[in-house]
């Protein structure tokens, strides 16, 4: 058995990898050096550079880590780097009780971000592809990626490592004799060796709910608690910013559903939020009256309880406008999966193993199952949708809901998964 470590797609991935750094790293100082030297009023501040090289080079190792496994970084660390800078100039200037120039820390921190995103742009078009090994029969193939060449091998012999970038094993199957042989060699040699739902998760952005046991979960837990604390701050402080936007617009659509649907302009509903408690959500009547004397029901596409202007409403996610109420009182926040009635909690909690973990964090106004999904009605569509929702609970974040912040938009535009 071949016992060379990685060839040549492996190594220009390192190779590119350690040219983005010093592209990130030689940028800040590039970049500090001409805004210091174009900017007339810089000139007698003799400190301002030297700390704009401190701090981003602070900022840079600690913003640095381990990319995903099929990018060749993150676009979310363009902007990492930077504003830590940025926040490190302003800490050494209120200690110093030195002079500084916004316009200095303006015009570096934002081009410094546009560098950082373009060599990721460019050295992600170079990167080569992963030629992947996976292993077993009866192994899962992962889904199609433009990145990745999959072969699959069917004998411990019939496996070259040094022909491998990484190796797919499918925890469902039970590897022994020669195949775990081949598996603790790759790991001592540095092939990596990576189960088929990661690679799955990553490309797809769901976690596989097959592979998880309910007994295993502790419903008292959290994936990310850290972040708990510093979301709702930014809830608070994101939605007492745009108030003066939000207010104009609800006045807006509150008369559009007073002149298409009369009163009351507010509807009302009990829905289940973190930790399984009940809060009233509110949200701009898009239905007509007595629209669900029948019983809760899903919403369906073409549903006749939608009025005509309440559609465009539902279509552009205005009539969810309300709800950022719910987040001043800390029922709601602005990204999480999207709070359910209780009839059909108490239905899918049933029906669907782990349904409970997405009441481990605060609902949301928008969530990654819906930029993704779309609205979900029934058993099956609602199994997706965890499948998403368990994702962003396990990769719980600031970047994850920067990207939902960012998809949410398109979706308004697009009106992508209304109903």
């Amino acid at each position: 058995m071949a016992t060379t470590p990685f060839s040549s797609p492996t190594l220009r991935y390192q190779t590119l990898r350690g040219i983005l750094g010093f592209i990130d790293l030689l940028s800040s100082l590039v970049l500090a050096l001409v805004f210091r030297n174009i900017l007339p009023d810089l000139q007698p501040q003799n400190l301002l550079l030297e700390f704009w090289l401190l701090s981003s080079g602070v900022a840079w190792l600690v913003s640095r880590g381990s990319p995903p496994l099929l990018a060749l970084d993150t676009y979310g660390r363009s902007f990492l780097a930077p504003l830590y800078s940025l926040a490190g100039c302003l800490l050494l200037f209120a200690i110093s009780r030195q002079y500084y120039s916004l316009a200095f820390l303006g015009f570096t921190t934002s081009s410094w971000i546009l560098c950082m995103l373009l060599a990721r742009v460019v050295l992600r078009s170079l990167a080569p592809k992963l030629r992947v090994l996976l292993l077993g029969e009866e192994a899962h193939k992962p889904p199609y990626h433009v990145q990745l060449e999959v072969k699959r091998m069917l004998q411990p012999d019939q496996v070259r490592l040094n022909e491998a970038d990484l190796l797919l094993i499918d925890t469902e199957l039970a590897y022994g004799g020669d195949w775990r042989k081949l598996i603790t060699h790759a790991q001592v040699i540095g092939v990596p060796v990576v189960p088929v739902a990661e690679i799955s998760e990553e490309l797809t952005g769901k976690v596989s709910v097959e592979l998880l046991q309910s007994s295993y979960m502790d419903t008292g837990g959290r994936f990310n608690p850290t972040y708990v604390s510093v979301k709702r701050t930014f809830d608070i402080f994101a939605t007492l910013l745009v108030s003066p936007v939000l207010l104009v617009l609800c006045g807006l659509v509150a008369l559009v559903v007073l002149i298409d649907v009369g009163r009351p302009i507010l509807f009302w509903q009990t829905r289940v939020g973190l930790d399984n408690r009940p809060f009233r959500m509110v949200k701009f009547r898009s239905m007509r009256r007595n629209s669900e004397q029948g019983g809760a029901a899903f919403a369906q596409k073409g549903d006749a309880r939608v009025s005509k202007l309440g559609k465009v409403l539902r279509k552009f996610r205005l009539d969810e406008l309300p709800q950022f109420w719910n987040v001043l009182r800390g029922e709601m926040s602005i990204i999480g999966p999207r709070p359910e009635q209780g009839t059909f909690v108490e239905q899918f909690t049933r029906e669907i193993p782990l349904y409970q973990v997405r009441h481990w964090v605060r609902p949301g106004i928008s969530g990654w199952a819906q930029v993704n999904q779309g609205y979900a009605a029934g058993t099956d569509e609602t199994v997706e949708k965890l499948r998403f929702d368990l994702y962003y609970i396990k990769h719980f974040s600031f970047w994850l809901d920067l990207r939902v912040v960012a998809k949410t938009i398109w979706t308004i535009l697009s009106g992508f998964g209304a109903r």
